[in-house]
């Protein structure tokens, strides 16, 4: 069954009735608990109990731990930690540390690569108004750039290099254009670009070397 975003909640817990609840033949008999019709999916999830404890979101991050990178489950875990209601996030987090924080366990070591995991995972809890603290996970203070450490600039720009040679010459003028209005930018001269290509691959292509132009002179592209 394919994953759902918690961030989509009606789907999320629909989806989660549905891996656990047999024989429905529609929405409603879905939502009907006790012959009750319950107004949501989420409403029916907690009527059967399903959402008692933290459960669901252990199982939750277990599943996605399986087929995703470190990177992505952190941010399904700032996610979880904005959307759902969790009633312990520390234990949540000292029982997935190990596949949240793995990728930078083999880039630093056991001891620290943890800490960058919080670091990065502060920096994601700040769009839901949130911090480490809030969510009563422990304060890491990195003295460097978490961004630029997770970052090899020798490998992306051998990566640009290459991709920048498939370009054909109306692409390579437009990124050329586009990173010399970034390189030169004056505040009271600014500009717009509309990147128009008939390809969608071949437009993917050009945004990704904007970003690894962009990542290699450290400067973190918002898209």
């Amino acid at each position: 069954m394919p994953v759902v975003s918690v961030q989509d909640s009606e789907r999320f817990y629909l989806r989660m009735q549905l891996l656990r609840k047999t024989g429905v033949i529609s929405f409603n008999d879905l939502k009907t608990i006790d012959g009750t019709l319950c107004e949501t999916f989420q409403e029916a999830c907690k009527v059967l109990g399903l959402l008692d404890g933290d459960q669901h979101w252990h199982d939750t991050l277990l599943e996605a731990a399986r087929i995703q990178m470190p990177s992505y489950l952190r941010i399904l875990f700032a996610i979880i930690c904005g959307f759902g209601e969790v009633e312990n996030i520390p234990d949540l987090w000292t029982q997935h540390k190990q596949s949240l924080s793995e990728d930078f366990v083999h880039r630093y070591s056991k001891e620290t690569g943890p800490l960058y995991a919080l670091a990065e995972l502060n920096e994601l809890l700040k769009s839901y108004g949130l911090n480490l603290r809030k969510v009563n996970l422990p304060s890491v203070d990195l003295q460097c750039d978490l961004f630029r450490l997770s970052y090899d600039a020798m490998e992306e720009q051998s990566k640009a290099n290459a991709n920048i040679e498939k370009l054909n010459s109306e692409r390579r003028y437009a990124v050329d254009k586009v990173l010399h209005a970034i390189y030169e930018y004056q505040e009271k001269s600014q500009s717009a670009f509309f990147l128009m290509v008939l390809l969608e691959q071949a437009k993917l292509l050009c945004i990704r070397l904007y970003c690894m132009q962009l990542e290699e002179k450290a400067i973190k592209p918002l898209l």
